[in-house]
């Protein structure tokens, strides 16, 4: 089993029990002993279920980083039609706007943009002045 692998079961399991926790949690807000409990304690809970499902986003957007989920546009030029693309069928690089159409690959996980920093064929480019955004689901 990979780091990857172990980091991303981790992950898992800690979501998983985050989960359990928020339905108990969530459980005992819908029953008449919540009403039992003083505003006071009924305000911090409802806060710790915000605290928790913060929580639960965050983790998520760990797993899909850990799992190489997530997808990013790499702007080279400040104009319109300055986005890497890679044709997939013929293996070729264009800069062109940021649209996945056809052939054309224009979202990359962070692996793939990490191996084209280290490709000599992308020498030319300067990455810190390569705008990295993550695409919107």
């Amino acid at each position: 089993m990979t780091n990857t692998e172990i980091h991303t079961e981790k992950l898992n399991v800690e979501l998983f029990e985050l989960e359990n926790k928020m339905k108990k949690l969530q459980e005992f807000i819908d029953s008449d002993d919540f009403l039992r409990i003083s505003t006071i304690d009924q305000m911090l809970l409802g806060n710790q279920m915000v605290g928790m499902a913060m929580y639960r986003n965050s983790l998520n957007k760990r797993l899909k980083l850990a799992m190489n989920k997530i997808k990013y546009t790499v702007q080279v030029l400040p104009q319109s039609n300055g986005y890497l693309n890679r044709n997939r069928r013929e293996q070729v690089w264009y800069l062109l706007p940021n649209n996945t159409v056809g052939d054309y690959q224009t979202h990359f996980t962070q692996s793939e943009i990490d191996e084209m920093k280290e490709n000599p064929f992308f020498a030319a480019i300067d990455w810190d002045n390569v705008k990295i955004e993550p695409v919107e689901e």
